[in-house]
């Protein structure tokens, strides 16, 4: 009888540090409140509080960190397409739980990656913006659920942003439109909603309706934060509406609207039977292994960056 309530006691001790951590299908809660501001008038967005976007996914190569992602569940990832379509599965890592972008974190895990799955209507050789930019990564082993990294909300299906909601990106993306400078800690920087009508004029009337159109008076997009979240706080939780996607302006200028993919319009048929049956053909392309001289790919991938100075 002791020996049985010894073991007992044992098993609740190492279980309950987990359970306090997460728990499964609890989802956009920042334990460590992001300071928001809403008269952010900063160039290039804010320096974030560590910790305070647990969600936000650093995608790395042999170069370093090349793109962002949103984490949405203990083995998910959701990023663009154009950041994994053509790379090799080998040559990706994913950290979590980062705030320095070229130093290690006390904080931060780094996951290799199991599986890549692309949305079966993305196809590179069209323009961004008029076909589905969106990709799941699958990560080898589960997560470790800490302060520092919880997964952010999914949105229900087709839900609509309304016009002037506030919306938050975040990234490591260059600062500069020449893309030769980026910030060493993360970034955020506040966007609002906008018609979609307006991109549509500004960059073209074939582009998808299934994008989120906002813009930033004081800042842009550019290179490195392609992929990442960006989330809207709905009663006292965060949910993950946009994922960074590439725009064809010069990161820099303040010319014209930014476009996101809409995570929302692809919660049914794309996000949620993955994550529940795996990768079936008929729901994603799985990305394949392929040689080293398939994989030349100049990739536009999009940051948070300021008018240019003078």
């Amino acid at each position: 009888m002791t020996g049985a309530m010894l073991r007992v006691t044992t098993v609740v001790l190492l279980v309950a540090p987990s359970l306090a951590q997460w728990t499964k299908g609890s989802c956009g809660v920042s334990q460590i409140q992001p300071v928001l501001d809403p008269e952010d008038r900063i160039v290039g967005g804010a320096t974030a509080l560590p910790g305070s976007w647990p969600w936000q996914a650093q995608l790395h190569n042999w170069l370093g960190g090349f793109c962002g992602g949103a984490l949405i569940s203990d083995r998910h990832v959701l990023t663009a397409a154009h950041c994994v379509k053509r790379r090799l599965l080998r040559e990706i890592r994913v950290s979590l739980g980062s705030h320095r972008r070229s130093r290690k974190d006390d904080t931060e895990q780094f996951f290799d990656v199991a599986e890549i799955c692309v949305h079966p209507r993305y196809n590179e050789s069209l323009k961004l913006g008029t076909v589905p930019d969106i990709a799941i990564i699958k990560l080898r082993q589960p997560v470790n659920m800490t302060k520092a990294i919880q997964p952010g909300c999914l949105p229900k299906n087709g839900d609509k942003l309304g016009l002037g909601a506030t919306l938050y990106a975040t990234g490591w993306g260059a600062t500069n439109g020449l893309h030769t400078r980026f910030p060493q800690e993360l970034k955020q920087a506040m966007v609002k909603a906008m018609p979609i009508d307006i991109c549509r004029k500004k960059w073209g009337a074939n582009r998808i309706s299934e994008l989120i159109c906002a813009e930033h008076q004081y800042g842009s997009i550019c290179e490195g934060d392609s992929g990442g979240p960006v989330v809207r706080q709905e009663n006292g939780t965060w949910t993950l509406h946009g994922i960074v996607s590439s725009t064809p302006f010069i990161c820099g200028t303040m010319l014209g609207p930014q476009v996101f993919v809409e995570v929302s319009a692809y919660v049914n048929d794309f996000i949620d039977p993955y994550l529940k049956l795996g990768g079936l053909e008929d729901i994603c392309h799985i990305v394949e292994k392929r040689t080293w001289k398939n994989c030349s790919h100049f990739q536009m991938s999009i940051s948070l960056v300021g008018p240019s100075q003078t």
